[in-house]
């Protein structure tokens, strides 16, 4: 599929073109709001509904959000006391009218044609949902893109539930997607914890009979020091359990991708075993027990995931470390971070 930017007009007519609503929870970041929204409004795809959800945020947000109401006659905003970013999303999705929907975290900032890529291939490939990556931003300068270049992927459901489980080869994220309304139903975020886009983005890839990845980046994810999402103390737990339902689910109804599925409840585990290991938990009987139970799993399963799966030495590698001992693995961890610690796991 041909997702050029540079092919693409200036702006897209709107006429006949479906709405995509468009939701972005808002709470403490009016150091970047408006260079978020700006490049919504600025997306060459024009038929937008703009929903600012402000999740009581405490600075000067709120205002904000109400100032580009007045910019924008596509521009909706709610108030509301704060509930975590799964119910501040859920609450755009009650209020949106639009024929597809997407989010965007308010302190990240879009390239222009991310709509238009999203929304071409959704149609091209008579798609429900749509996907795209983007590039991690640090304050100091550095990019991060984590994705196979050039990489155009169509998919059917049960294929999808390889590629979810493959880096590199798709995202969890919910910004990276646009997904038909009639393809999200009923399907909302778990709310009152961290990790939400992981269970919403197996339920949605159940949902869709065709999902599409395109890997030119097209977002850009700002890493911002002491934010909800890289606070190391914010263990993934709901993620993980998310990825346990998810390999029950693919064992059930596509058992062809098991070994994809088990490898990335391999990564889950041991990447929230890595966090215990940086925060100095690992030492709690909690997370030994933990350690104890990721070993087992290693493995019971590494053989399966290693005939189906190619993995990279160095996860290989780690994966073996953990399956002899979860403290020797700890070590050379820790060790690995001591010397690289500008390498994100």
């Amino acid at each position: 599929m041909n997702t050029n930017p540079s092919s693409m007009p200036e702006k897209t007519r709107t006429e006949d073109l479906p709405l995509i609503s468009v939701i972005v929870p808002v709470y403490k970041v009016e150091r970047y709001l408006d260079r978020c929204i700006q490049s919504i409004v600025d997306q060459t795809y024009q038929n937008l509904e703009i929903i600012l959800v402000d999740d009581g945020s405490p600075d000067a947000c709120p205002d904000m959000c109400d100032a580009w109401v007045a910019k924008d006659h596509r521009i909706r905003v709610i108030h509301q006391e704060n509930r975590g970013l799964g119910a501040a999303r859920n609450s755009g999705i009650r209020i949106s009218t639009g024929e597809l929907i997407g989010f965007v975290d308010s302190d990240d900032w879009l390239e222009p044609t991310m709509y238009e890529v999203l929304y071409r291939s959704l149609t091209k490939e008579n798609a429900d949902t749509s996907m795209i990556t983007g590039v991690l931003e640090y304050p100091n300068g550095r990019q991060i893109y984590l994705y196979h270049p050039d990489l155009h992927l169509v998919m059917t459901t049960s294929e999808s539930f390889k590629y979810i489980n493959l880096p590199g080869y798709s995202t969890i994220s919910a910004w990276s997607k646009l997904i038909k309304r009639s393809t999200l139903g009923n399907i909302r975020f778990p709310e009152g914890c961290t990790g939400e886009d992981w269970q919403f983005t197996y339920d949605i890839l159940a949902a869709s009979v065709r999902t599409t990845f395109d890997s030119t980046p097209q977002y850009h994810y700002r890493q911002v020091a002491g934010s909800l999402s890289n606070t190391s103390t914010n263990f993934n737990f709901a993620g993980y359990e998310a990825t346990k339902n998810m390999v029950k689910l693919v064992h059930q109804k596509f058992p062809e991708q098991l070994p994809f599925a088990l490898y990335g409840q391999m990564r889950s585990m041991v990447s929230l075993y890595d966090q215990a290991l940086v925060t100095g938990h690992a030492k709690e009987q909690q997370w030994r027990d933990f350690a104890e139970d990721t070993r087992t799993f290693v493995n019971q399963n590494m053989k399966a995931v290693t005939e189906s799966v190619t993995l990279p030495r160095g996860r290989r590698l780690q994966l073996k470390l953990m399956a002899i001992s979860p403290t020797f693995y700890g070590v050379f961890f820790l060790l690995h971070k001591r010397i690289h610690p500008e390498r994100s796991k």
